[in-house]
């Protein structure tokens, strides 16, 4: 169940960026909500900055495929910092934030999120639950 096929989507490698986003990222047809090539279901709406590069992809195989380098996950030390991004909202969220669902718009508004809920803590939308399967590609362990 993928989304509808666009002429919105574009395919950028090393060196360049995709000029739509506000951060640097690279992809295999990669949609305006960063959907790729790869991953193109409806929760498909991540972008992972990786350790390696510090640019954002959808996947790591869009990685692969528009990097001239090897993947490294980011790095725990960096936890702290922008390391995901939302493509629906556009947000930036650090790993830990990612990692654990919580964010001091879900302490604000007291609906804490669960770790297991895979959503934006800013605007909800739904993440693909199977990357938890996954994790170690993107964030060190």
């Amino acid at each position: 169940m993928g989304t509808p096929p666009t002429d919105d989507r574009r395919t950028t490698t090393a060196p360049a960026t995709d000029d739509r986003f506000a951060v640097p990222l690279r992809g295999v047809a990669v949609g305006p909500e960063t959907r790729c090539a790869h991953w193109d279901d409806p929760v498909d709406v991540i972008a992972l900055r990786f350790g390696c590069c510090e640019v954002y992809y959808p996947c790591d195989a869009c990685h692969d495929a528009a990097a001239d380098h090897e993947a490294e996950p980011w790095p725990r030390d960096r936890f702290d910092e922008p390391a995901v991004r939302c493509g629906v909202c556009g947000a930036t969220l650090s790993a830990r934030e990612y990692l654990s669902g919580d964010s001091e718009a879900h302490r604000a508004s007291d609906s804490r999120a669960n770790p297991d809920d895979d959503a934006c803590p800013r605007c909800e939308a739904p993440f693909n639950p199977g990357c938890r399967a996954h994790r170690d590609r993107y964030f060190e362990a």
